[in-house]
């Protein structure tokens, strides 16, 4: 179980390395893999929710505590108060991270299941607007792939969030050896050639 619990630190992590100040979006295609092979190992569902809400609450925590400042600066609160309200706000994001590991680890073995657990993640992202905080999609990390960005006249954020994830679940297939046949998702990627540049 720790090792479960270090895996979802650690994707937690690299979630907060790919935007600034870090600015690391070359591990984008890895950031969701950690998380997702902590929650195939877990069998438990609420220590699965458990371990993707400590891989939501420390990005959060992480990439958004400038929120505490505004509001200990800007809204009339005492810095206590401050921190409280953050912290609830964190914790709260933190309860979508939880239930796509929950979910994520009840998928079968299968052929179909990366491509599944992208468009779970990408589910879950969508529901940041449910919140009115809409930032920091996995996508987002994608703003000067030139090459990924071609998705985005058809798909938007969302296409590239998909991409990201979907490289994940590729990955952490591949490294539990599960259905080797997986990685032969990664080849739609090229397929993005044919798809119109977008201008500088």
């Amino acid at each position: 179980m720790i090792l479960n619990f270090l895996l979802a630190i650690l994707s937690a992590l690299i979630l907060i390395a790919l935007f600034p100040n870090y600015n690391l979006a070359i591990l984008a295609p890895i950031a969701l893999t950690p998380i997702l092979i902590a929650a195939a190992r877990e069998s438990r569902p609420l220590i699965r929710f458990a371990l993707g809400f400590t891989t939501g609450a420390i990005y959060w925590f992480g990439l958004c505590n400038w929120i505490q400042w505004t509001l200990e600066h800007h809204a009339g609160v005492s810095a206590a108060t401050a921190w409280f309200l953050f912290i609830l706000f964190c914790l709260a994001k933190a309860l979508q991270t939880g239930l796509f590991a929950a979910l994520a680890g009840t998928l079968p073995r299968r052929f179909w299941t990366p491509p599944a657990l992208a468009a779970l993640w990408v589910a879950l992202e969508y529901t940041h607007s449910w919140t009115g905080f809409e930032w920091l999609n996995l996508g987002n990390a994608a703003a000067d792939m030139s090459f990924l960005l071609r998705l985005t006249p058809v798909t938007g954020v969302w296409g590239l969030s998909f991409a990201f994830a979907l490289m994940s679940a590729v990955i952490a297939a591949v490294i539990m050896r599960r259905q080797r046949l997986v990685s032969l998702w990664l080849l739609l990627l090229p397929a993005l050639a044919f798809l119109p540049d977008i201008p500088d």
